[in-house]
């Protein structure tokens, strides 16, 4: 149906998918870091998203995927605790969203604002 399975609702899904993933990434970091030659890996997805939304507009963000970057860097426990915690803040914000998002919904379709 149209109206539950809106952009929103498919953006917001996107992007929990990406946050799932830079979650296992992160953790593959921290879990290799004594491993010797491991590059770094990184989830880009906020990037890709802006830039898709500047230049080809807001419904085309749903079609945006998160890109998985191998890069030189060494592995740094602080950062990776830092992506951690900065992934879960947004997890939050997206989880708040949607919640948002169906509550409006709800009181659309009942009329009831609980």
């Amino acid at each position: 149906m149209k109206l539950i399975d809106s952009n929103i609702s498919q953006l917001m899904q996107n992007a929990m998918d990406t946050y799932s993933l830079r979650h296992r990434i992160t953790s593959a970091n921290i879990a290799n870091i004594d491993t010797p030659a491991y590059k770094k890996h990184e989830v880009q997805f906020e990037q890709e998203l802006l830039r898709v939304q500047e230049s080809r507009g807001q419904k085309a963000m749903i079609d945006v995927n998160p890109i998985i970057v191998e890069n030189d860097e060494k592995v740094i426990l602080e950062d990776e605790l830092i992506e951690m915690a900065d992934t879960q803040i947004r997890v939050n914000v997206v989880a708040r969203s949607l919640r948002h998002h169906f509550e409006m919904l709800r009181t659309g379709i009942t009329g009831i604002n609980r």
